[in-house]
């Protein structure tokens, strides 16, 4: 019996009916007529096993394999090979050149100059798609001018063994679809293509092991699946808003496990949102063991991930850092049933919201009382623990906060009345999303902690942007701090982000206003749409826009001073 690696696999086609590639499309060549389906990706190796005392590097050695489903020869000039990652990104591209695969052939294309190509390898594309990914997984496609013919989403990649669709029968586009029809080639010398590397380059696939819905291949054994149940796993931490890298790299989360369980199956999901949970599909057993934890991520580099080195699988969807009105959360589910789920109203940028130590059981992560902002360091600098058990949250005194200097705690300095200035502010950008871009900056008159901030527009809103407790959040006399409006992403890098908030500035006519214990302590008002531009205060107190004052542009489209101090320094 073959061994399944943990694996998924998706192939589909799109955009039926014969399309050509001509001079000036994206090809750049002949092709014409290729039909979905008529071409499959049938095996990929995507990491070379070095043999003993020899070179690991990939160069050369990386292949993947392609199937004529057809009943007729398919001249291949001009269809458009890609390879990037599984959501698209990093793509690069290669146009085939004349080559010709017939009915029932296998054709391998190689990492290789054409003219240094091994036996086993057809086609060489050179250096043109980059190196396939040993990590993360990629996607492999072929198109011939608007028609996709194939793509395949390669992923939990063993060194020296090609993952490859079961050859039981015919190769087909709809069959490979299902993660359960790929495995990894089996470790024997009938299948040993180079020294201490595996597969069946240009030929017939082996039989994969088929799975039965409920159970798995256990090591070459299939037995049935143990499902977690309710109270067998618990969300204990979630990273929504990381600082150290991007939200589409840095967002993870964490389970604890509760028993010996097996996690096929298992479904991750935003619970704020109408797609399907990311289900972990595999036909290999994933066992998991009580005391373990466990790390989803959106993106298992940790060259990237901001410094996670092991996940456990990955989910496309965005974590998003929720308000009092609109509170947002991460849910575990078995098929129709939700195992756990751990909501919040606000998160911290470059801050994980973790449980408290010493708790484990899906109830504690259902008071708010028990979750806190994390303070360790990992990796890039982001503060969480993924991976390992949660340091304490401390205990919670009413107008005390904890010095992260000296890691005591100490009364927060609330702010008064002309201690804090709303110094600029920005209700209408268009270098984003014109609700999601928009953002105020704070300067500080004296030395205060914003712990307890309050803002919003006609009114204060009851939830701090800052939580009242946990570390003090320290702003010294002429600093300024930056909030940005949930969700927005169109501050430069370069600027630190204090904070979030969820309601909207109008653009014409509007207000805003900061506080604590629900007095308002600044407030700033204004009349017209300033359009790309952020208002500003000067030196003397006076008003006027970026654009008035001939402020650069801070991200392309938009002018103003976000995190710095106002320049010119006085209003025209």
């Amino acid at each position: 019996m073959r061994r399944l690696a943990w694996l998924s696999i998706t192939l589909g086609v799109a955009g039926v009916g014969a399309a050509g590639c001509g001079p000036g499309d994206d090809g750049g060549g002949t092709c014409a007529g290729i039909l979905p389906g008529e071409l499959v990706i049938t095996e990929v190796l995507a990491d070379y096993d070095a043999p003993t005392g020899s070179s690991g590097a990939d160069e050369g050695h990386e292949w993947f394999e392609v199937y004529n489903a057809s009943s007729r020869p398919i001249e291949l000039r001009g269809v458009v090979v890609s390879h990037g990652r599984p959501d698209g990104g990093n793509a690069k591209t290669h146009v085939m050149t004349d080559v010709t695969i017939t009915p029932g052939q296998y054709l391998v294309l190689g990492n290789v100059l054409p003219d240094l190509a091994p036996a086993h390898v057809d086609y060489g594309y050179a250096a043109d798609l980059g190196d396939l990914y040993n990590t993360g997984g990629g996607k492999l496609a072929l198109r011939c001018g608007d028609t996709l013919v194939d793509e395949a989403i390669y992923d939990a990649v063993e060194a020296g063994r090609s993952r490859s669709l079961d050859g039981g029968g015919p190769p087909d586009y709809q069959a490979n679809d299902l993660p359960t029809s790929w495995c990894d080639a089996d470790e024997t010398s009938e299948y040993e293509y180079e020294p201490a590397n595996f597969g069946t380059p240009g030929a017939g696939n082996q039989d994969c092991l088929v799975v039965i819905p409920g159970s798995c291949d256990d090591g070459g054994t299939m037995r049935a699946t143990v499902p977690p149940q309710v109270g067998d796993l618990t969300i204990t931490e979630v990273m929504p808003s990381p600082a150290a890298v991007s939200a589409a790299n840095g967002e993870w989360f964490e389970v604890l496990v509760n028993r010996d369980v097996d996690i096929n199956d298992l479904g991750l999901d935003r619970v704020d949102d109408t797609a399907a949970p990311v289900i972990l599909a595999s036909a290999t057993c994933r066992r998991v063991t009580a005391g373990e934890y466990l790390v989803f991520a959106r993106n298992p580099d940790m060259a990237a991930n901001g410094g996670i080195a092991d996940v456990d699988g990955t989910f496309g969807f965005a974590i998003v850092n929720g308000t009092t009105a609109q509170p947002t959360g991460i849910r575990l589910m078995m098929g129709a049933t939700e195992l756990d789920v751990m909501t919040w109203t606000s998160a911290r940028s470059g801050r994980a919201i973790q449980l408290d130590a010493g708790l484990t059981a899906p109830t504690d992560n259902d008071l708010s009382t028990n979750l806190c902002d994390a303070t360790a360091p990992y990796g890039a600098g982001d503060l969480g623990t993924p991976g390992e058990a949660n340091t304490e949250c401390g205990t919670v005194t009413t107008g005390m906060c904890m010095d992260t200097g000296t890691g005591t705690l100490r009364p927060i300095v609330k702010p008064t009345a002309g201690q804090l200035v709303i110094d600029e502010w920005m209700p209408n950008p268009s270098g984003t999303d014109t609700v999601s871009g928009e953002w105020f900056e704070l300067r500080a008159t004296a030395d205060v902690d914003l712990n307890g901030l309050q803002a919003g527009t006609t009114s204060l809103g009851s939830t701090p942007l800052i939580p009242a407790g946990g570390d003090c959040v320290r702003v010294a006399t002429g600093a300024r701090a930056v909030f940005h409006k949930t969700g927005g992403n169109g501050l430069p890098e370069t600027v630190t982000v204090t904070g979030r908030f969820g309601f909207a500035l109008t653009n014409a006519s509007g207000s805003l206003q900061v506080g604590v214990d629900g007095a308002a302590l600044a407030t700033a008002t204004w009349a017209v749409d300033p359009n790309r531009a952020s208002f500003m205060i000067d030196s003397s107190g006076d008003q006027c826009t970026a654009a008035e004052a001939g402020v650069a542009l801070f991200n392309g489209v938009d002018r103003g001073t976000p995190g710095t101090a106002n320049s010119p320094p006085e209003c025209p």
